[in-house]
């Protein structure tokens, strides 16, 4: 089970097209059974839309779930082996099928697209496997990664450890409390908390260049943390991934909410903690700034509503937001785009509530196709093209991709905001190492070199950051 997106940045344009081409799309309902354990795999499945959970036959143990730029079928299409584990769909899921007998003579006929393939399943699968030897290591040997000696783990292990006896203290004043940690208490766990991010940064830093001990740094610090992580309600939910992938449409509503919660006396404390942190203020933050962003836009436009679209809108709050301000209602029209249903499902019932039908537009795309081209753009001409946080999880192919896809559905003078995290996050190597939720961080000049290298043929016109400085907004106007 490995990423699409990762397996396409190996691939030129044509290769790309020849699968898109080639691939069938098949829509699967809630239970379909995709693969089974044991039985003969004949296609590399793309998901696109939806969710697939891998089972462990006859326990019917669900091991994992597999949400859309997910990759399966590729151990069968390398070994001709049937595959242990079972793969049913979690909810009405779309994907497509490549055959392994299209790939082969493919590979026959293209002997350079099989180098590339097989070295992007290669090194996809190193990565995998690297990383499943790390976990086995931390869990049989719990003095692997402190035997190395590094003095920045040493702080690092010192913190983690303080952290973890404040929680304790915290648990033992709230059974004397009714089960509720006194304010004082969840102050100090908190600070300890909000110090520890950034040094995990540090010790990240310092060792960099040796891949082995950032690894073991980040597994060993995932696995001291998830007993607590796993009491709360919005941190756990990044780890887990219930749609499939971190920062869905109801993870990113947690965070706008900003309500603690979890299970045990400290559960709601340890959400705390992750709901302070401010990466999670950045995201809140920047709801806001893009609220002004479409309000501008919107005044701008006198003779006729603004044409606005949300690429990965999530919960799209932000519009709502704008909705708020606004005196005349059709002084916009929204295209909100979103590959989760649920996520869309969301909007909607808050767009009805709202009677904003006739101003909101919801329409369910999957950008990969739209970015490789085997979709037409749903909507053209639009005065703003913005997407709060989508490319953190895009290689720079992709991102350049999708600013070219943005700058064909934009009108003259019309302007594209992307939002990216900046690598001063202090909770960059939390967020990757013990939430599992992997994003690229990018700085100005990453930004200005992304705009540059697409059919903008420019740097950004303007670069803004919400006020914890660590989310950038990059944008540009079509000329």
């Amino acid at each position: 089970m490995l990423s699409a997106v990762d397996i396409f940045e190996h691939f030129s344009t044509s290769d790309a097209e020849w699968i898109l081409s080639t691939a069938a799309e098949i829509d699967l309902s809630q239970d379909d059974i995709l693969i089974t354990a044991g039985g003969q795999v004949d296609f590399l499945y793309f998901v696109m839309q939806g969710l697939l959970g891998i089972f462990v036959p006859n326990v019917n143990e669900k091991l994992t779930v597999l949400g859309p730029g997910d990759l399966v079928g590729e151990m069968s299409l390398l070994e001709a082996r049937p595959p242990t584990e079972s793969v049913i769909a979690l909810e009405a899921t779309k994907i497509l099928a490549l055959p392994h007998s299209a790939v082969r003579s493919k590979g026959e006929e293209d002997p350079s697209f099989s180098a590339r393939l097989h070295f992007a399943l290669a090194c996809l699968l190193s990565q995998r496997l690297r990383r499943a030897n790390r976990q086995l290591a931390v869990q049989t040997d719990t003095d692997t990664v402190n035997r190395t000696g590094n003095p920045e783990w040493k702080r690092l292990a010192m913190a983690m450890q303080e952290f973890k006896e404040l929680l304790h203290e915290a648990n033992q004043t709230a059974l004397k409390n009714e089960d509720l940690v006194p304010e004082e208490a969840a102050t100090r766990v908190v600070d300890r908390f909000l110090t520890f991010l950034p040094l995990m940064n540090e010790v990240h830093d310092a060792a960099e260049g040796d891949d082995r001990l950032v690894e073991e740094i980040g597994l060993r610090s995932q696995y001291e943390f998830l007993p607590y992580l796993l009491l709360t309600e919005t941190a756990e939910r990044f780890y887990s991934k219930p749609r499939g992938y971190a920062g869905d449409y109801w993870s990113i509503e947690l965070m706008y909410r900003n309500q603690p919660s979890g299970t045990s006396r400290i559960g709601a404390l340890v959400d705390r903690c992750f709901l302070s942190a401010p990466a999670c203020a950045a995201v809140r933050n920047r709801r806001g700034l893009l609220a002004e962003e479409i309000a501008s836009t919107i005044a701008d436009r006198t003779e006729s509503p603004a044409q606005i679209s949300s690429l990965a809108c999530g919960p799209a709050s932000e519009v709502f937001d704008v909705f708020e301000t606004v005196n005349d209602r059709s002084q916009a029209k929204f295209n909100l785009l979103d590959i989760d249903l649920q996520a869309l499902a969301f909007v909607a019932e808050r767009r009805d509530k709202s009677r904003l039908g006739r101003s909101i537009s919801l329409i369910s795309e999957n950008l990969i196709n739209l970015i490789l081209g085997r979709s037409e753009a749903p909507v053209a001409k639009q005065d703003l093209i913005y997407s709060i946080g989508l490319i953190d999880y895009f290689n720079d192919k992709l991102v350049v991709k999708l600013l070219n896809l943005i700058h064909g559905m934009l009108d003259e003078g019309g302007r594209v905001i992307l939002g990216n995290f900046h690598p001063r996050n202090s909770a960059r190597e939390f967020s990757n190492h013990v939430l599992d939720w992997k994003l690229i961080h990018r700085t100005e000049d990453d930004m200005n070199r992304l705009f540059a290298a697409s059919y903008f043929g420019r740097p950004c016109t303007n670069i803004r950051f919400e006020a914890e400085g660590i989310n950038l907004f990059a944008e540009c106007m079509k000329q």
